[in-house]
């Protein structure tokens, strides 16, 4: 880009070289000839000059129209510099004392056209003028001569300019139109200043820039400066040391936006959901070709607040290393806003289960950057939860991402995650997951809209799996855990009350009613291809314990287990003895049902009648009156049976064939709504 305003500078004084032939009564034909051989010797391409206008007094002018410099065959446009009119004067007088004074230098209606080739070469490279054989000594800056030279300059003006930049390896392009510019550059050795403004996507954009040493830049070297950017919207300075080589920035940035959402409809064009309204930023900044660093950087998202290091190296692939620390964030923010006139998704109707989603997953962002991140946060919240400080790490190298969440508060427990994924041929998914004591219900309620379950929640569970879609990574998860729940109560299952069925003689049952407290309750799992299977499922109650195992088919989304509630005297006491009725809990997710299986508590009578004494011995206080009964069960077990069931005697004529006794009618069979069971 520096050869290009360095070429566009040698056309300027070629141009000053043709007026300057204009005493010796050159035609204008030949002028035109001169600036076109000479510029295509300079540039190495094609020079366009449509008309010369001449003017020796009171100052000496030329002017020039439909001016062009050709493009590279390859590019699209035809050329890369157009100007409408280009207007030269200079004065007179100084000519005579050996000084060149260029009063006035208009360009009206400049088109530049930039495009890059998908080789990665920009059709501003223009061929430098051929070396010349140098007499006197070699100097590492501006030659003698230049320095010597006394150039003075006035304004400089740019009326209704049109820049446009072609990628065509990106096959974007961008547009910047109505540019006005007037610059200020009295001498060579004089700070530069442009002051103006150009309009892009129909919105206007003030510009000011002010460099000190112009001249050192266009030979490498470093110049103080400041570059201010404002827009309707937003503002943005750059302030320091600015260089063509090497260090090319290095000095301070600030950057504020009133309205994002608005700002990043002008920008890309379209409309994004962003969660942010106001912006502010600034740090120390240090730019090279290779990277950019970030010192003492403060972001402010409305009232989020980040401050750290940051940098970024972009010699390949972006390499980000980040040590950043957050305030407290609300999460809320980031979640979908419910859709007009409609409610949450929510479940699906009873009987009804979605299928898990099969559209393909992209992982192959993972591969597009590097990130080695620390993020200290005082804390998030989400839907009402609190969740406390804790220090969130990210490593992310070819494709393979490491996410680590350090212990946290939550409902009065702490918390602690793992997330490992790759970006393989087949992608890969690992997390861990650890929980102490954290309240169940609030978190339920809270993240499931479930309210039946509360205690203490305890789980250490890790699984893996792979897949290129939802539907495949549920289905190959794998994996174990345990999941243990303490001091809390299940609301919706009275197991207490199916324990004591046949002691009520199954008149006075209200399964779905009431809850059942225990001390704890959990148990151990495995997960194979999706699959969790629990078979020492345990509960232990003051009044009640029950054991159970069973299944949840994640990808059936169908959950299948028999619970056996047992009536105990104290939840000290560990494995009860007695009669339990088993409860069979299935159906899919949106429609599990609860059953308590009374055929199989009428055949363990018969097989054990000791347990249904050992029953009443547990809870003589829930049991007076039963005893006599219980003692005829050791000598005709049937008929006490069916006296305890309510069921009358069998009379002697009929088979003697063991059938399995009906279920009486007033005993509801699915007594507990879908949406108030619980899974295990």
């Amino acid at each position: 880009m520096k050869k290009f305003f360095i070429s566009i500078a040698v056309i300027i004084v070629l141009i000053a070289g043709a007026v300057m032939a204009v005493p010796y009564f050159l035609p204008k034909e030949k002028i035109i000839q001169i600036v076109r051989e000479k510029g295509q010797e300079a540039t190495g391409r094609e020079i366009t000059v449509g008309h010369v206008g001449v003017r020796i007094f009171p100052s000496i002018a030329l002017t020039l129209s439909d001016f062009a410099i050709g493009n590279p065959s390859w590019a699209k446009e035809k050329n890369l510099l157009e100007v409408g009119r280009l207007d030269v004067r200079l004065a007179l007088r100084p000519l005579l004392e050996k000084r060149v004074e260029v009063s006035r230098f208009s360009l009206k209606n400049p088109v530049i056209h930039l495009e890059k080739s998908t080789a990665g070469k920009g059709s501003w490279e223009i061929k430098p003028p051929s070396a010349q054989p140098s007499s006197g000594k070699a100097s590492g800056g501006t030659s003698s001569a230049a320095n010597d030279l006394d150039i003075r300059f006035g304004k400089f003006h740019i009326d209704n300019g049109l820049l446009t930049y072609n990628d065509h390896a990106s096959e974007s392009a961008t547009k910047v139109e109505k540019i006005n510019v007037v610059i200020t550059f009295p001498d060579l050795k004089s700070a530069v200043q442009l002051d103006g403004d150009l309009f892009y996507n129909e919105k206007r954009v003030g510009l000011a820039l002010e460099f000190e040493k112009p001249m050192a830049l266009a030979e490498g070297k470093s110049s103080p400066g400041a570059v201010n950017i404002k827009t309707d919207l937003a503002h943005g300075k750059l302030s320091g040391t600015f260089s063509t080589a090497g260090t090319m920035f290095k000095g301070n940035v600030e950057a504020a936006i009133s309205d994002l959402p608005q700002h990043m409809v002008w920008v890309t064009g379209k409309e994004q959901p962003i969660p942010f309204q106001k912006v502010a930023y600034k740090s120390s900044l240090n730019v090279s070709a290779t990277q950019a660093v970030l010192d003492g950087a403060a972001l402010t998202l409305d009232e989020i607040e980040a401050k750290g290091n940051v940098k970024v190296g972009f010699a390949g692939k972006p390499d980000i290393f980040a040590r950043l620390s957050l305030n407290k964030l609300n999460l809320d923010r980031f979640m979908p806003e419910k859709t007009a006139g409609k409610g949450p998704a929510g479940p699906a109707p009873a009987g009804v289960s979605s299928d898990w989603d099969a559209a393909p997953m992209d992982f192959s962002a993972l591969k597009s950057v590097n990130v080695d991140a620390v993020l200290d946060t005082q804390g998030f919240s989400l839907k009402g939860a609190e969740v406390g400080s804790s220090k969130l790490a990210v490593q992310l190298r070819d494709g393979k991402l490491r996410f680590t969440s350090s212990e946290a508060l939550l409902f009065d427990g702490v918390f602690s995650s793992e997330l490992s994924a790759e970006a393989a041929a087949t992608p890969m998914l690992a997390f861990k997951f650890m929980m102490k004591d954290v309240q169940a219900k609030p978190i339920l309620s809270t993240f499931a809209n479930f309210k039946k379950l509360s205690g203490g929640a305890f789980a250490d569970v890790s699984a893996t799996s792979k897949g290129h879609s939802q539907r495949d990574i549920i289905n190959n998860l794998n994996g174990n855990g345990s999941v243990t729940f303490k001091n809390g109560a299940l609301e919706g299952i009275d197991l207490v009350n199916i324990a004591q069925l046949l002691q009520k003689k199954m008149t006075d049952m209200s399964i779905g009613g009431g809850k059942t407290e225990f001390v704890d309750m959990g148990g151990t799992f495995t997960i194979t291809n999706g699959v969790a299977s629990n078979q020492d499922f345990a509960m232990r109650g003051p009044l009640v314990q029950a054991k159970g195992a069973g299944t949840i088919d994640l990808p059936k989304k169908y959950i299948q287990y028999r619970v056996t509630p047992k009536l105990t005297a104290s939840s000290g006491e560990d494995n009860a003895k007695g009669l339990g009725i088993p409860v069979d809990i299935k159906g899919p997710f949106s429609g599990i049902k609860v059953k308590p299986d009374y055929a199989g508590a009428v055949r363990n009578v018969l097989n054990n009648p000791e347990a249904v004494k050992e029953t009443i011995h547990n809870v003589r206080d829930q049991a007076k009156g039963l005893q006599g009964m219980m003692k005829d069960i050791g000598k005709n077990p049937d008929q006490a049976l069916g006296a305890l069931l309510g069921v009358p005697p069998k009379k002697k004529q009929e088979p003697a064939a063991p059938v399995e006794p009906p279920v009486p009618e007033a005993v509801p069979v699915e007594a507990v709504p879908a949406e108030e069971v619980p899974a295990p």
